[in-house]
């Protein structure tokens, strides 16, 4: 690094010569006094420039010497500095590696007891599916005997609609021993002794004419009617090629031609032409895979709600939503005898012993 020069320096100028030749004796007095101390004086300045020199050196020395302990203690303040933030940025490192090794363990942890959970419900859930396929294999009014429901979740008040099972404490569902009430059996039909079965006859019967029997349409009701409570039968439609069966309204009128819809107070599921309908207003076309020799009917008479289901592949067919008042009947129609081809009556399904009369409340 060049030496750096003091603001203070001095040059040493020109040199200033001295008078020379002899002094003039005619000078006037006063002009040799100048002359004089102008010889004193510039004889002074060199003598003074020349011990000006070797100061002037080393005040350069010394400022050389100054500038290069100011670059090495800026090197050493500089070096510690970097060192402070290093040893910062280091510890910084290894907190940052022991946060990250700590939500590693709780993560790995966390996903520990998730597959530990998981697989817990896997194997409770493959229990339970052994289970269902054990009963599945039941009879239906069997397993209708068993079943144990479970009042509902607690829902939020925003999620509350109003029940129509207001002021009742439970539910019922009833497995129903369903029989035929020969009053309002239309004159067409013929009715077994235990009142099970009906079929279409051959000819007009003579019957009483009364108000309850359907005086046109094919059609008998089941004794007695529902008006709370859950309720299921099954019947036996066997290999029938026509049928209609379902619920109606204890107060539909029997007489004339029968308009069968919810309009009317009828929810009813037919086989017709071969095609399964819902008649409902127009009638909805039911694809069906596998034809039922059995069809159950559900009744929930407070949630409003007829169901169908297949019982030969424990399928649903069809749900009728409505709103249900009055007392609700069981409704048979056995179809017509079209080249002998549909024989074979309706059935309804008995109720075994065991399960006849049994009751299972919903708290």
């Amino acid at each position: 690094m060049p030496s750096q020069k003091s603001p203070l320096s001095f040059s040493k100028g020109p040199t200033v010569p001295l008078p020379s030749g002899p002094v003039s004796s005619r000078a006037h007095p006063s002009d040799r006094q100048t002359n004089g101390y102008l010889w004193h004086t510039m004889l002074l300045q060199v003598k003074l420039q020349e011990a000006l020199g070797p100061l002037l050196m080393e005040l350069e020395k010394a400022l050389a010497l100054t500038s290069e302990e100011e670059k090495k203690s800026m090197e050493r303040s500089i070096t510690r500095e970097f060192k402070k933030l290093h040893q910062l940025l280091n510890e910084e490192e290894q907190l940052l590696l022991r946060r990250l090794a700590e939500e590693e363990r709780e993560i790995l942890q966390r996903l520990q007891d998730n597959i530990t959970k998981l697989s817990e419900q896997s194997a409770a859930l493959i229990n339970r599916i052994t289970e269902l396929e054990e009963k599945c294999q039941q009879p239906a009014a069997e397993l209708l005997q068993r079943v144990k429901l479970q009042p509902p979740e607690t829902v939020s008040p925003a999620l509350k609609m109003t029940s129509p099972c207001t002021g009742t404490d439970s539910v019922t569902l009833s497995l129903v021993d369903v029989t035929l009430d020969p009053d309002t059996a239309n004159h067409w039909l013929v009715l077994s002794e235990d009142r099970k079965c009906v079929r279409r006859g051959d000819t007009c019967q003579d019957l009483p004419n009364n108000p309850e029997r359907f005086e046109t349409s094919a059609c008998v009701l089941g004794a007695g009617g529902f008006a709370s409570g859950w309720c299921y039968w099954e019947v036996e439609v066997g290999h029938k090629t026509e049928w209609a069966l379902g619920v109606c309204r204890e107060s539909v009128s029997r007489r004339g031609q029968v308009t069968a819809s919810p309009k009317h107070g009828y929810w009813i599921l037919c086989l017709r032409s071969g095609k399964y309908k819902a008649l409902t207003s127009p009638p909805t076309h039911l694809p069906v895979s596998i034809s039922p020799s059995r069809v159950g009917v559900f009744l929930d008479c407070e949630g409003g709600e007829v169901s169908f289901y297949n019982v030969t592949d424990r399928s649903h067919l069809f749900t009728f939503t409505d709103t249900f008042s009055g007392t609700l009947r069981p409704c048979f129609y056995p179809g017509y005898n079209a080249g002998d081809t549909n024989l074979t009556p309706l059935i309804i399904c008995p109720v075994p012993a065991q399960a006849r009369g049994n009751f299972w409340c919903v708290q």
